[in-house]
Protein backbone atom coordinates (compact mmCIF):
# COMPACT_ATOMS: atom_id res chain seq x y z
CA UNK A 1 0.00 0.00 0.00
CA UNK A 2 3.23 2.43 0.69
CA UNK A 3 4.28 1.67 -2.47
CA UNK A 4 0.85 2.71 -4.31
CA UNK A 5 0.58 5.93 -2.39
CA UNK A 6 4.42 6.56 -3.49
CA UNK A 7 3.33 5.53 -6.97
CA UNK A 8 0.35 7.81 -7.08
CA UNK A 9 1.73 10.92 -5.62
CA UNK A 10 4.63 10.17 -8.55
CA UNK A 11 2.03 10.13 -10.96
CA UNK A 12 0.48 13.38 -9.20
CA UNK A 13 3.49 15.66 -9.29
CA UNK A 14 4.07 14.45 -13.34
CA UNK A 15 0.90 15.39 -14.06
CA UNK A 16 1.50 18.71 -12.35
CA UNK A 17 3.70 19.37 -14.19
CA UNK A 18 2.63 18.81 -17.25
CA UNK A 19 -0.21 21.09 -16.44
CA UNK A 20 2.04 23.44 -16.29
CA UNK A 21 3.76 22.81 -19.33
CA UNK A 22 0.62 23.40 -21.16
CA UNK A 23 -0.34 26.54 -19.00
CA UNK A 24 3.47 28.09 -19.76
CA UNK A 25 2.86 27.08 -23.41
CA UNK A 26 -1.24 28.74 -24.05
CA UNK A 27 -0.06 32.47 -22.84
CA UNK A 28 2.97 32.08 -25.11
CA UNK A 29 0.13 31.55 -27.88
CA UNK A 30 -1.74 34.39 -26.18
CA UNK A 31 0.17 36.67 -27.84
CA UNK A 32 -0.80 35.86 -31.19
CA UNK A 33 -4.62 35.30 -30.43
CA UNK A 34 -6.54 33.75 -33.16
CA UNK A 35 -10.18 33.38 -32.95
CA UNK A 36 -13.01 33.91 -35.88
CA UNK A 37 -14.07 37.70 -35.87
CA UNK A 38 -11.30 38.98 -33.95
CA UNK A 39 -10.00 42.06 -35.39
CA UNK A 40 -7.11 44.73 -35.17
CA UNK A 41 -6.80 48.60 -36.87
CA UNK A 42 -3.52 50.57 -37.17
CA UNK A 43 -2.61 53.71 -37.79
CA UNK A 44 0.59 53.64 -40.33
CA UNK A 45 2.77 55.73 -41.47
CA UNK A 46 5.19 54.69 -44.37
CA UNK A 47 7.93 56.41 -46.85
CA UNK A 48 9.41 54.60 -49.42
CA UNK A 49 12.52 55.82 -50.79
CA UNK A 50 13.62 55.35 -54.91
CA UNK A 51 16.28 57.77 -55.67
CA UNK A 52 17.87 60.47 -53.36
CA UNK A 53 15.42 62.59 -55.00
CA UNK A 54 12.45 60.46 -55.42
CA UNK A 55 9.98 59.28 -52.35
CA UNK A 56 6.59 58.53 -51.42
CA UNK A 57 4.99 59.38 -48.38
CA UNK A 58 1.56 57.88 -46.96
CA UNK A 59 -0.95 57.71 -44.11
CA UNK A 60 -3.29 55.08 -43.96
CA UNK A 61 -5.48 52.64 -41.25
CA UNK A 62 -4.87 48.61 -41.77
CA UNK A 63 -7.58 46.26 -40.49
CA UNK A 64 -6.53 43.06 -39.99
CA UNK A 65 -9.54 40.18 -39.19
CA UNK A 66 -9.51 36.59 -38.44
CA UNK A 67 -12.03 35.13 -40.88
CA UNK A 68 -11.46 31.49 -41.22
CA UNK A 69 -9.72 28.38 -39.85
CA UNK A 70 -9.02 25.23 -41.29
CA UNK A 71 -7.34 21.53 -40.33
CA UNK A 72 -3.75 22.13 -41.99
CA UNK A 73 -2.00 18.97 -43.27
CA UNK A 74 0.58 19.16 -39.78
CA UNK A 75 -2.73 18.10 -37.95
CA UNK A 76 -2.93 21.90 -36.32
CA UNK A 77 -5.03 24.70 -37.32
CA UNK A 78 -4.04 27.48 -40.06
CA UNK A 79 -6.14 31.06 -39.71
CA UNK A 80 -7.22 33.28 -42.74
CA UNK A 81 -6.04 36.89 -42.13
CA UNK A 82 -8.26 39.75 -44.26
CA UNK A 83 -6.08 42.56 -44.72
CA UNK A 84 -8.25 46.41 -45.70
CA UNK A 85 -7.22 49.83 -45.55
CA UNK A 86 -8.47 53.31 -45.60
CA UNK A 87 -6.91 56.73 -46.00
CA UNK A 88 -9.11 58.26 -43.35
CA UNK A 89 -11.60 57.02 -40.63
CA UNK A 90 -14.42 58.31 -42.55
CA UNK A 91 -13.45 56.50 -45.41
CA UNK A 92 -14.74 52.68 -46.54
CA UNK A 93 -12.27 49.93 -45.77
CA UNK A 94 -11.06 48.47 -48.90
CA UNK A 95 -9.97 45.23 -49.35
CA UNK A 96 -5.95 44.50 -49.91
CA UNK A 97 -4.80 40.98 -49.49
CA UNK A 98 -5.48 37.36 -47.84
CA UNK A 99 -2.39 36.23 -45.59
CA UNK A 100 -2.67 33.01 -43.44
CA UNK A 101 -1.72 32.10 -39.63
CA UNK A 102 -0.72 28.64 -38.58
CA UNK A 103 -0.18 27.97 -34.65
CA UNK A 104 1.70 24.92 -32.79
CA UNK A 105 3.60 24.45 -29.68
CA UNK A 106 6.95 25.56 -31.59
CA UNK A 107 6.29 28.55 -33.36
CA UNK A 108 3.52 31.13 -35.04
CA UNK A 109 4.45 30.98 -38.94
CA UNK A 110 2.94 34.05 -40.80
CA UNK A 111 2.46 33.66 -44.69
CA UNK A 112 2.71 37.15 -46.34
CA UNK A 113 1.78 36.98 -49.70
CA UNK A 114 2.37 33.04 -49.52
CA UNK A 115 6.19 34.03 -47.94
CA UNK A 116 6.15 32.21 -44.08
CA UNK A 117 7.92 33.80 -41.79
CA UNK A 118 8.14 32.73 -38.29
CA UNK A 119 6.97 35.64 -36.34
CA UNK A 120 7.15 34.00 -32.64
CA UNK A 121 8.85 30.95 -31.10
CA UNK A 122 8.00 29.44 -27.92
CA UNK A 123 8.72 29.64 -25.24
CA UNK A 124 8.96 33.29 -25.60
CA UNK A 125 11.21 34.17 -22.94
CA UNK A 126 14.02 36.95 -23.07
CA UNK A 127 17.22 35.98 -25.22
CA UNK A 128 15.52 33.48 -27.45
CA UNK A 129 16.76 33.38 -30.62
CA UNK A 130 15.60 31.80 -34.02
CA UNK A 131 15.76 31.97 -37.76
CA UNK A 132 12.97 33.78 -39.08
CA UNK A 133 13.56 32.33 -42.43
CA UNK A 134 13.39 29.02 -41.10
CA UNK A 135 10.74 28.18 -43.50
CA UNK A 136 11.70 30.25 -46.73
CA UNK A 137 13.87 30.12 -48.75
CA UNK A 138 15.20 33.38 -47.88
CA UNK A 139 18.62 33.91 -45.87
CA UNK A 140 18.95 33.34 -42.74
CA UNK A 141 17.25 36.27 -40.14
CA UNK A 142 18.29 35.86 -36.25
CA UNK A 143 15.01 37.32 -34.23
CA UNK A 144 15.70 37.81 -30.58
CA UNK A 145 13.25 38.13 -27.88
CA UNK A 146 14.49 41.37 -25.96
CA UNK A 147 11.78 42.23 -23.25
CA UNK A 148 8.73 40.03 -21.30
CA UNK A 149 6.68 40.63 -19.05
CA UNK A 150 6.40 44.57 -18.97
CA UNK A 151 3.51 46.69 -19.37
CA UNK A 152 2.51 48.62 -22.39
CA UNK A 153 0.61 51.56 -22.89
CA UNK A 154 -1.68 52.02 -26.23
CA UNK A 155 -2.19 55.00 -27.93
CA UNK A 156 -5.42 55.49 -26.36
CA UNK A 157 -3.41 55.44 -23.02
CA UNK A 158 -4.77 52.47 -21.69
CA UNK A 159 -2.43 50.34 -20.34
CA UNK A 160 -2.13 46.73 -21.10
CA UNK A 161 0.15 43.76 -20.56
CA UNK A 162 2.13 41.79 -20.13
CA UNK A 163 3.84 42.40 -24.09
CA UNK A 164 7.30 40.84 -25.61
CA UNK A 165 9.48 42.96 -27.34
CA UNK A 166 11.09 40.74 -30.59
CA UNK A 167 13.90 42.29 -32.37
CA UNK A 168 14.12 41.45 -36.04
CA UNK A 169 16.84 43.63 -37.15
CA UNK A 170 19.25 45.72 -35.39
CA UNK A 171 22.29 46.82 -37.96
CA UNK A 172 23.79 50.12 -38.56
CA UNK A 173 26.54 51.50 -40.66
CA UNK A 174 26.90 55.27 -40.77
CA UNK A 175 28.24 55.23 -44.40
CA UNK A 176 26.07 52.94 -46.03
CA UNK A 177 23.09 51.69 -44.41
CA UNK A 178 20.61 51.22 -41.53
CA UNK A 179 18.26 48.26 -41.50
CA UNK A 180 16.53 48.30 -37.64
CA UNK A 181 13.29 46.01 -37.39
CA UNK A 182 11.44 45.35 -34.32
CA UNK A 183 7.87 43.99 -33.81
CA UNK A 184 6.12 44.42 -30.09
CA UNK A 185 3.33 41.71 -28.98
CA UNK A 186 0.54 42.28 -25.95
CA UNK A 187 -0.71 39.03 -24.61
CA UNK A 188 -5.08 38.43 -25.51
CA UNK A 189 -4.06 41.64 -27.99
CA UNK A 190 -1.43 40.22 -30.53
CA UNK A 191 1.11 42.88 -32.38
CA UNK A 192 0.58 46.15 -30.98
CA UNK A 193 3.57 48.26 -33.05
CA UNK A 194 5.85 47.13 -35.77
CA UNK A 195 9.20 49.39 -36.83
CA UNK A 196 10.64 49.39 -39.78
CA UNK A 197 13.85 50.86 -41.29
CA UNK A 198 15.42 49.61 -43.33
CA UNK A 199 17.23 52.16 -45.85
CA UNK A 200 20.43 52.03 -48.04
CA UNK A 201 22.81 55.17 -47.67
CA UNK A 202 24.15 57.26 -50.64
CA UNK A 203 28.35 56.89 -50.05
CA UNK A 204 29.59 57.34 -53.76
CA UNK A 205 31.60 61.09 -54.14
CA UNK A 206 29.51 63.21 -56.34
CA UNK A 207 26.33 62.41 -56.08
CA UNK A 208 26.68 63.06 -52.10
CA UNK A 209 28.85 63.46 -48.95
CA UNK A 210 29.75 60.42 -47.59
CA UNK A 211 28.54 60.56 -43.82
CA UNK A 212 25.60 62.51 -44.62
CA UNK A 213 23.06 59.91 -44.37
CA UNK A 214 21.19 60.69 -47.59
CA UNK A 215 19.01 58.05 -48.47
CA UNK A 216 19.31 56.38 -51.97
CA UNK A 217 16.81 53.61 -51.19
CA UNK A 218 14.39 51.61 -48.89
CA UNK A 219 11.77 51.89 -46.59
CA UNK A 220 10.60 53.35 -43.31
CA UNK A 221 7.73 52.14 -42.08
CA UNK A 222 5.62 52.20 -38.48
CA UNK A 223 2.80 50.80 -37.96
CA UNK A 224 0.55 51.38 -34.20
CA UNK A 225 -2.58 49.57 -32.93
CA UNK A 226 -5.42 51.93 -32.26
CA UNK A 227 -8.61 49.88 -31.57
CA UNK A 228 -8.92 45.81 -31.01
CA UNK A 229 -12.23 44.03 -30.71
CA UNK A 230 -14.41 41.05 -31.30
CA UNK A 231 -16.93 40.73 -34.41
Amino acid sequence: MKNFYKYLAGLLMVLAGCGDDETRMASDADYFPLRKGFYQIYQVSETRYLNIDDSESRTFQLKTEVVDSFINQEGGYTYTIHRSERSTPSDPWTFTEVWSVRLNTANVVVSEENVPYVRIAFPAVTNRTWDGNALNTLSADEYTVTTVGKSYQLESGEQVGPYIQIVQEDEFDPITFKDMRQEFYVRNIGLVKQEITDVTYCSTQGDCEIGTQVILSGIMYVQTLIEYGQN
